[in-house]
């Protein structure tokens, strides 16, 4: 009880001092709010697919991983537990670094750009955080945002390699070497089985040849 009251004065002392936004102080209300009812509650009985995105709450964090109520891209799924990239609002001034695939494709930012223009289910650009995965409980999830990004799509595809490679450089640099070798492999499988079949042809061609010359040579003999 004494470290709750000391943590509370703490927190008390900065609104006071407005030290906080009030929009900010509306938002860490509504989650401690959120926290305390739905803590004990069961897990969300729905199926969650990858490619889908959900209205979260993200909760109190430190600075820069996100926090209070945010949409997130669904990039895997584990029993009750949902890797999720956070999707929030572009601002033109303050990122002045993002990567989109026509736009702007040589950039090398942790944000990708997702326009409005080439995504119906939003009505204005925002960026998708690359760099900040995020592992939480299917309970974090207020609602269902409508439109998905097809998982079997280049854009998705392209998404979940860029997520990869910010965070499991290493690994991701080694399966693209290894992809490479086996993409090499099977076009000298591929290369063995035309010469295969090229001197199947070729012996079936000869072979050919040799009992037309056998049937001309027998016919020979007998006249």
């Amino acid at each position: 009880m004494k470290e709750y009251l000391k943590a509370q004065n703490k927190t008390n002392e900065i609104i006071v001092g407005n030290m906080i936004k009030p929009d900010e102080l509306g938002r860490l209300s509504r989650s401690d709010s959120r926290w305390a009812d739905n803590r004990k509650k069961s897990f969300q009985h729905r199926t969650i697919k990858k490619g889908e995105i959900y209205q979260f709450e993200f909760g109190k964090n430190y600075i820069p991983e996100m926090s209070y109520e945010h949409r997130g891209l669904v990039i895997g799924v584990k029993q009750k537990l949902l890797y999720v990239l956070p999707i929030f609002s572009y601002d033109l001034k303050k990122h002045t670094d993002v990567y989109h695939p026509v736009d702007f494709p040589s950039s090398k930012s942790d944000m990708f750009l997702l326009k409005s223009s080439d995504f119906s289910f939003i009505s204005h650009d925002s960026v998708l955080k690359l760099n900040d995965i995020r592992t939480v409980s299917i309970n974090r999830i207020l609602y269902q945002q409508d439109g998905r990004i097809d998982p079997a799509s280049d854009t998705y595809k392209q998404i979940e390699s860029l997520a990869l490679i910010k965070y499991f450089p290493g690994f991701f640099h080694d399966y693209e070497q290894d992809k490479k070798s086996i993409e090499s492999l099977n076009d000298q499988i591929a290369a063995l089985a035309d010469d295969k079949k090229n001197l199947e042809q070729e012996n079936e061609k000869l072979k050919a040849e040799i009992e037309a010359l056998q049937s001309k040579l027998k016919s020979s003999m007998n006249n």
